[in-house]
């Protein structure tokens, strides 16, 4: 078995209240949340890669393969099993000090609540995605 981190419990909230169904929109939803604002977030995701469709987040998959090995996630679509859906209802209050990303997260999924295959063409319109090479990292905020 592996350690929670909050950001286990913040994939396991968006996965639950949200309609992100696939890994690609994890990702590309994570990397818009995560550079709406460059401010570093102890629970943000910054590591993110540019590919030809989207990006992608080495982090972030080894946090979603940890919950599926768990199998307190199903693969297709991504889904929190009854087990996944104890464990985050047990511990969901372990987000409170992360509450000002958790609400970016929110405000960028009201932005796109119609359509969520929008947050797949933000990402090709988006400034740090234009400006980095292929197969690069796209930013690097500093800690404060």
């Amino acid at each position: 078995m592996f350690s929670f981190t909050a950001q286990h419990i913040l994939i396991m909230r968006l996965i639950t209240q949200l309609e992100i169904d696939s890994p690609a929109l994890l990702h590309n939803f994570l990397f818009l949340a995560s550079a709406d604002s460059l401010d570093y977030h102890d629970i943000g995701f910054y590591d993110f890669i540019r590919t030809k469709n989207g990006v992608f987040s080495p982090i972030l998959q080894s946090i979603v393969e940890d919950l599926i090995i768990g199998r307190l996630l199903t693969k297709e679509p991504l889904k929190l099993s009854a087990k996944g859906s104890d464990t985050y209802y047990a511990l969901a209050s372990a987000l409170r000090p992360f509450e000002d990303f958790t609400d970016r997260c929110f405000t960028l999924y009201m932005r796109h609540k119609d359509n969520l295959d929008t947050t797949n063409s933000s990402i090709s319109n988006h400034i740090l995605y234009h400006k980095t090479k292929q197969g690069r990292k796209l930013f690097s905020p500093q800690k404060q």
